[in-house]
């Protein structure tokens, strides 16, 4: 029963995807969306909101938006990230977290999800598996499968299991992403400067 209901929640979120629009990104978000409509759902619901500026990219700005309860309302994924160029929304990845899950119970919900999306989207291809050598008994490895069913507009989902045969224990979690190019290549909106701002500086 849980796993179904589980499974009807992951559905439910991708139904916000119309097949009118490739690849709209979830949860009701529109490309090109200013970070407003989202902090305004994040501010109703209660949801902790993290905002970054990467001083290297001073046009990027990057939000992460959680539930201090677990996971997003209506949704199973416990954490969205928004990423706004020029205050325009080009990219969103969910992130699916199963605090005391086994990697097992994961990797089929990552299985379901990935079902999900073939049957809206069309197959996924298998992008790069990595490995990263055990470091103090702890080893990595990440799955991706990917599609681009339009130029620019991609989706990749990516599953990552953590190792640690020290304590035995193994764990497991996976992120979708959805990317629109588009946004990026788009020139940004231009600035108006009034004539006002331009009277020349006065003297101390």
């Amino acid at each position: 029963m849980s796993r179904f209901l589980i499974c009807s929640i992951l559905i439910h979120g991708i139904c916000f995807l119309q097949a009118a629009e490739p690849l709209r990104p979830p949860l009701g978000l529109k490309w090109g969306d200013s970070p407003n409509g989202l902090v305004g759902w994040a501010s109703r619901t209660n949801l902790d909101q993290t905002v970054k500026a990467p001083a290297s990219d001073p046009r990027l700005k990057v939000l992460l938006v959680s539930s201090p309860k677990g996971t997003l309302p209506g949704h199973a994924a416990s954490t969205l990230e928004a990423r706004f160029i020029d205050g325009r929304l080009f990219e969103v990845t969910l992130h699916y977290t199963y605090p005391g899950r086994k990697s097992s119970f994961v990797r089929g919900q990552f299985a379901e999800l990935k079902r999900i999306l073939a049957q809206r989207h069309g197959p996924l291809a298998l992008g790069a598996k990595s490995r990263k050598e055990p470091l103090a008994g702890v080893s990595s490895s990440s799955t991706a499968y990917q599609l681009e069913p339009v130029a620019g507009r991609s989706l990749m989902l990516v599953m990552t299991e953590v190792v640690d045969t020290k304590r035995g224990d193994r764990s497991a979690r996976f992120s979708v992403i959805y990317h629109n190019g588009g946004i990026i290549e788009d020139d940004p909106p231009p600035v108006i400067i009034r004539r006002s701002d331009l009277d020349s500086p006065r003297k101390p």
